[in-house]
This record gives C-alpha cells, sequence and structure tokens, in this order.
C-alpha cells in the first residue's frame, strides 16, 4: 500500500513538474512562410489554451506586422494565418501527409501537420475569427471574444 501511495506522490510531482515546465517554456516564432497570400507561422513551444493561443496573437499582432508584414490584408479586408507546431522541425514529405512550402528549397521543406490554430478576418462582418481546436470564437468590436455556434441541417 505505501509503495503504491509513493509511486502516485512521484508521478504527480513528475507530472506538475513537466505541466510547468510546458506552461513557462517562452513561445519562439521559428518561421513565417507566405504563400498565395496566406501566411504560415512556425512556433516552437505553442501555447498550450485556446485562452493563452488567442492572448499570444494579440500580444504579438503589431510585432508581426512590423517584422513580418503579416497579416496581408486583402482589397475586400479579408486575411488568414495559420499557426504550426514547428515541435520536429523541418523534414522530408515522403509518403507521409506533411505540411510543405514551396518558398523553400527541397527536399527538407515540410513539417509535421500539427495545427495550433487559425486567425483570420471575414468580409462579411470584418470581424477577426480565431478557430482552435473544434471551437471558433469571435472577436467583437469591443474587443470581448464570443464563441461562435454552428448549426448543420441535413437533408
Amino acid at each position: 500500500m505505501k509503495k503504491c501511495k509513493a509511486i502516485l506522490l512521484i508521478s504527480a510531482v513528475f507530472i506538475v513538474i513537466w505541466l510547468m515546465y510546458l506552461a513557462l517554456s517562452p513561445t519562439k516564432i521559428v518561421a513565417v512562410h507566405i504563400s498565395d497570400g496566406a501566411a504560415r507561422i512556425l512556433l516552437e513551444n505553442p501555447p498550450l489554451t485556446r485562452r493563452t493561443k488567442i492572448l499570444w496573437w494579440k500580444q504579438n499582432a503589431e510585432m508581426l506586422r512590423q517584422q513580418y508584414n503579416i497579416p496581408i490584408i486583402h482589397t475586400d479586408g479579408y486575411f488568414y494565418v495559420s499557426v504550426w507546431d514547428f515541435a520536429d522541425g523541418y523534414k522530408e514529405e515522403e509518403d507521409k501527409d506533411r505540411l510543405c512550402f514551396e518558398d523553400m528549397p527541397e527536399p527538407r521543406n515540410c513539417i509535421e501537420k500539427e495545427w495550433v490554430m487559425t486567425v483570420q478576418r471575414s468580409v462579411s462582418t470584418k470581424r477577426i475569427t480565431f478557430d482552435i481546436g473544434n471551437d471558433s470564437y469571435e472577436m467583437l468590436p469591443d474587443g470581448r471574444l464570443r464563441k461562435r455556434h454552428f448549426t448543420w441541417t441535413v437533408r
């Protein structure tokens, strides 16, 4: 019984330390790739939660505009930025479903598809939306966020 408690305690401590390490690791932009008017940002140590992902975008939007000239805003006001976890770095395409960048020389110009989020501005509403996981959030004019709910009808 004491052995079991000791193993559980050690496991819990290890998990807490690991989560703290992940949470406290600084997010770093490794690269930005632009293709067909869309930007793809590759991050090392991306934010972990929906809240921190949106917060990262808000805190870095001006820097992204100044240093990388993104988002690229189309004449109708639309823009599209996808954010990816750089994780294991650039790899060869091989026979796997990887995201490859045409602005880099082959063969090591692909990454694993570890999607973090997408940020885009709608043409119709002119509002910025954040797609994270299966959820979508819309930024209101006053800066607040509203979770968007979609209803699908199959006929």
